[in-house]
């Protein structure tokens, strides 16, 4: 099996039949969903999406070797949510709050870039890791 192949199926197996990830399994899902949400659509997407596994992912960074990623992870909480507790309803009204790009937001907004910038130049390194990991654990082989 390719990996996009392992991807989709992974993707099925967790979101259609409600399945429960795994050791390695959940992990290399975890690092995915930390790479796509982030690098695709930003740090706001990250929380607005995986905010109740936030605790969970950032641990999982640490485990692999990336405590600089879960520490920028870290600071972009910090900056959107202080130390409150992440529920739903508060990053609901703070992600909206960004996304009305209000003059008010703005230096919270700047801050966010600065550490989006320097994720992005490390995100590159968990990809890498997490494609071998996917092809160390046999879960899908190189594409030809």
């Amino acid at each position: 099996m390719e990996s996009d192949a392992y991807w989709k199926n992974l993707i099925d197996r967790v979101y259609r039949q409600h399945e429960k990830l795994q050791g390695d399994e959940d992990l290399f899902y975890r690092l995915s969903c930390i790479y796509g949400e982030t690098m695709v659509d930003g740090i706001e997407s990250y929380f607005e999406r995986r905010f109740d596994e936030y605790e969970m992912d950032m641990r999982a960074l640490t485990q692999c070797g990336f405590a600089n990623i879960a520490a920028d992870f870290g600071e972009a909480r910090n900056v959107m949510f202080g130390d409150a507790p992440l529920e739903e309803s508060l990053v609901k009204r703070i992600i909206v709050e960004l996304l009305d790009e209000d003059p008010t937001v703005s230096p919270t907004l700047n801050t966010l870039q600065v550490i989006y910038d320097r994720l992005v130049q490390t995100l590159e390194d968990l990809a890498d890791y997490k494609c071998q990991f996917g092809l160390e654990r046999g879960f899908y082989e190189e594409s030809a």
